[in-house]
């Protein structure tokens, strides 16, 4: 069985590598929202996929092929983007 550290460094990995490929197809599309609309912007995309894992754990029959752990990772990678962000702004 592996240890927690391994498991967490391997969830951090995996929300990298998701966050850097969507990055590349969808370009900068976060940091222009969150730029225009500040932190409610995240909020905002969080929200949709808190529902989105609401239906999931519920049972929903989806139209999207998009499992709890994607959504998760998507969470994840909005409060990674959000944070991202937050911290540009301390820097100026």
């Amino acid at each position: 069985m592996k240890p927690q550290e391994q498991r967490i460094e391997e969830v951090c990995k995996d929300v990298e590598s998701l966050l850097k490929k969507k990055n590349h197809d969808y370009g900068n599309s976060f940091s222009v929202q969150y730029e225009k609309y500040g932190v409610m912007s995240a909020m905002i995309r969080m929200d949709d996929k808190m529902r989105r894992l609401e239906n999931l754990v519920k049972g929903t029959l989806a139209q999207v092929d998009e499992s709890i752990e994607d959504t998760l990772l998507d969470l994840v990678g909005y409060g990674t983007l959000a944070l991202v962000e937050l911290r540009k702004q301390k820097e100026f």
